[in-house]
């Protein structure tokens, strides 16, 4: 039976997509992530960050399958790499750390914190929209955070293309037992990278009332935002394994 289910939605993580994920229901990523080597240790999964701050990895494509987030890339065939500065801002960024805190202890600015932060995610190919949660999860492996035991990833070739799949299961948010049957849909949109009005839109409600839920997950669990309630499921060990369909 294979373990890469059918794909239910997908977007183009860059404006302009060039990938050979163009045309996401031809799946020739399924193959590659099915195999048994396609099971990462802790090393591997974060290692898929340091190729993407070094510029040799650019992210293009995110899918969704019932059970799974997936991230997509191709290898960069001219390598940027981020300043070992940026890096690490853009890092602890993602592990959850307030820009605030960040832009105290460096001694600058908030505004200058959060324009390096924002204009090294544009040199990465990750500007103008939320950081997919594949990426955020490989982020936090690499600073040391617990890792997805049942994260994959597969190279393959495409089209004349070296391509990445990179694959997480869906969050569990029924088990944040303190959240109710509501605020534990919001949050697992949230934690998978949709927006205030992604999720409006889905709930048939209004932003407004889409942005007090957050305010109220936030408080609850005691986070400051959508990276750091990343790293509190994953202590919570709500990636443990695949979970079910998605949300009616």
């Amino acid at each position: 039976m294979s373990s890469v289910p059918k794909l239910i939605a997908a977007k183009a993580v860059e404006s302009s997509d060039r990938s050979p994920f163009s045309s996401p229901d031809r799946t020739p990523w399924a193959a590659a992530l099915d195999s048994p080597e396609s099971l990462m240790g802790p090393t591997a999964f974060g290692n898929v960050w340091g190729d993407i701050i070094r510029g040799r990895l650019r992210p293009l494509r995110e899918a969704s399958t019932d059970r799974s987030v997936c991230l997509f890339g191709q290898a960069a065939d001219r390598p940027c790499a981020l300043v070992p500065d940026d890096a690490s801002l853009v890092v602890r960024v993602l592990c959850g750390e307030p820009r605030k805190a960040l832009a105290a202890e460096m001694g600058i600015a908030l505004s200058t914190a959060t324009g390096r932060f924002l204009r090294a995610l544009d040199k990465l190919g990750l500007g103008g929209r939320n950081i997919p949660l594949p990426l955020v999860l490989a982020a936090q492996s690499w600073a040391g955070a617990d890792v997805i035991p049942t994260a994959r990833t597969a190279w393959f070739d495409y089209e004349g293309a070296h391509c990445l799949a990179l694959s997480v299961p869906r969050p569990s948010t029924e088990r944040l037992a303190v959240l109710t049957r509501g605020q534990q849909e919001v949050a697992l949109w949230l934690i998978e990278g949709m927006t205030r009005y992604e999720i409006a839109n889905l709930r048939r409600t209004s932003v407004h009332t889409v942005a007090r839920q957050f305010h109220s997950i936030y408080n609850t669990l005691r986070v400051t935002g959508r990276y750091e309630l990343i790293r509190r499921v994953v202590e919570l060990d709500c990636f443990s394994e695949p979970r079910g369909p998605n949300p009616p």
